[in-house]
């Protein structure tokens, strides 16, 4: 992955692959990408030319598939009535 000095902070930080994916997206056409500091919470700008080989190293992990919904329990059946006597 790839590791960033944050330009307030100077602390280095490697953001995780949805947060360069997501950078990456947000910043078509333009010169840079925000990412943001986990210590400070500062936005730095990075080349996207510099994302772009830290998301082909590292894929995000896969969605995992949708779980298959419950069946739903049968209905319970009125209890019968207790006669006493």
């Amino acid at each position: 992955m790839i590791a960033i000095t944050c330009a307030k902070c100077s602390r280095r930080f490697t953001p995780v692959a949805e947060a360069v994916q997501a950078a990456l997206a947000a910043s078509q056409g333009q010169k840079h990408a925000q990412l943001i500091c986990p210590h400070c919470g500062k936005g730095n700008k990075v080349a996207p030319e510099r994302l772009k080989p830290a998301v082909r190293l590292n894929p995000p992990a896969a969605a995992a598939p949708p779980a298959e919904p419950a069946e739903p329990a049968p209905p319970e059946a009125p209890a019968e009535p207790v006669s006493e006597g």
